[in-house]
């Protein structure tokens, strides 16, 4: 990183200089070179932030063969923080947030990429590299930056139900033709990931989108089915790495077998507001477990294998703020007008977020009883733990016009880091 920004640096400063040349190079003195501060973001919080619990201490550690993964937050800085380009300070901020990855313990970072498709109704579907979320430049540098510090890299791509013409995939009671249709596109869009995944040594690949629930493919299963192992085969004729594939249910053993793991969302399952008020480690962790039993019926029932064949990725989206587990995820990157109501600006007065209470120890405590969950079972082999498109980008815990990093999902800088490093440590 500091010899791509000191070349960069150095061919900005040689461009400004005139042609004039008199002076030998005995004597020529050599151009400066502007270096580029990254505006600071202080991590300090308001003592209610904290929360109305007190913070678990850690218990135990995972097992030292276990995938321990945290993926960012999924989006690309919007202004340059101080330095001559947007791009300069979003490798810088890539760099500060992978030295902190890894001093948490973490061996894989998720990164999620994303841009509309350029048109729907088109024979083959192709997604502009000019609108992608990271620029392609970047995004490579950025699989070579955490291999230089020895850390895997797991891509994800977000599938938007919105084209750049402004059509929309149908997600009302879609006809089977409408679902082929998505389908075959997404074979094209993830023929161009597996391209960028070979060409960047990427080492494990989300072959399901992410962001976007269509939950019509359960209702034409087999159609579904057959499409994906069509995907997955394509891919596996490009890419060597890793292949990990979302629930929700799929549970066919068809693709359970032609993948490498399939990830779970993590969950507690029944939970209530009474709940929320006498919460405790001990209470998630059997609630997780309760959830675990259902999920191992349905691969049962579904697959018909042992699911303690089956390799699982347990993933966590948990935020930090008092109804968390009983209310489930609600959106930290912008201003919504009601829950799931139309965008507004962040000085809007009805911007729903500003309303949530931040706990850190909601998010500390659930963390701490679901690993214990996940320790303690024996009805799956588990994989790994991830923590999908949360970490933040910077270590601000304020809302700001970048977000809510106070009630998000994202683990840095609160207590929950704490205790996930002290679990993924392998010392």
């Amino acid at each position: 990183m500091k010899n791509l920004l000191l070349v960069s640096s150095l061919a900005l400063a040689l461009s400004g200089c005139g042609g004039g040349g008199g002076s030998s190079p005995a004597t020529a003195v050599a151009p400066s070179i502007p270096t580029c501060t990254l505006k600071a973001y202080s991590p300090a919080y308001p003592a209610e932030f904290s929360g109305a619990n007190s913070i678990p201490v850690p218990t135990q550690k995972f097992d030292s063969s276990i995938m321990r993964g945290v993926g960012l937050k999924d989006y690309y800085p919007s202004d340059n923080n101080g330095c001559a380009t947007i791009s300069q300070s979003a490798r810088l901020l890539y760099q500060k947030t992978l030295d902190k990855l890894k001093s948490d313990g973490v061996d894989t970072v998720e990164i999620y990429q994303y841009g509309p498709v350029d048109d729907f109704n088109a024979t083959t579907w192709a997604a502009d590299e000019t609108k992608w979320q990271i620029p392609k430049s970047d995004l490579m540098w950025f699989f070579q930056e955490a291999h230089d510090k020895n850390l895997k890299v797991t891509l994800v791509w977000q599938l938007w139900p919105v084209d750049s013409k402004g059509n929309q995939i149908n997600t009302t009671n879609p006809s089977l033709v409408e679902i082929t249709k998505v389908l075959n596109g997404w074979k094209d869009i993830m023929t161009s990931m597996a391209k960028i995944s070979r060409d960047g040594k990427v080492d494990n690949l989300y072959i399901q989108w992410s962001a976007f629930y269509f939950p019509s493919l359960t209702q034409y299963p087999e159609s579904s089915t057959l499409a994906f192992l069509s995907i997955i085969d394509n891919v596996r004729s490009i890419f060597n790495g890793k292949l990990f594939m979302g629930t929700p249910r799929f549970f066919d053993r068809r693709i359970i077998e032609k993948v490498d793991a399939i990830v779970v969302p993590i969950g507690v399952g029944n939970w209530s507001y009474n709940d929320d008020i006498n919460i405790s480690t001990s209470l998630v962790k059997q609630r997780v477990l309760d959830t675990m039993t259902g999920i191992y019926l349905d691969f049962s029932l579904y697959s018909g294998m042992n699911p303690r064949d089956i390799p699982i990725i347990w993933d966590f989206n948990i935020q930090s703020r008092d109804k968390a587990l009983s209310q489930g995820w609600v959106e930290d990157g912008f201003c919504l007008s009601s829950v799931n109501g139309p965008i507004v600006s962040w000085d809007s007065p009805s911007c729903v977020q500003k309303n949530y209470k931040t706990d850190f120890s909601v998010q500390a405590i659930a963390i701490e009883g679901s690993f214990q969950a996940i320790k303690e079972q024996t009805l799956f082999k588990t994989y790994g733990v991830n923590f999908s498109t949360g970490y933040w980008l910077t270590d601000t815990l304020m809302p700001g016009l970048e977000g809510f990093p106070n009630f998000s999902q994202s683990i840095r800088g609160k207590p929950a880091e704490n205790i996930v490093k002290a679990w993924y440590s392998k010392g």
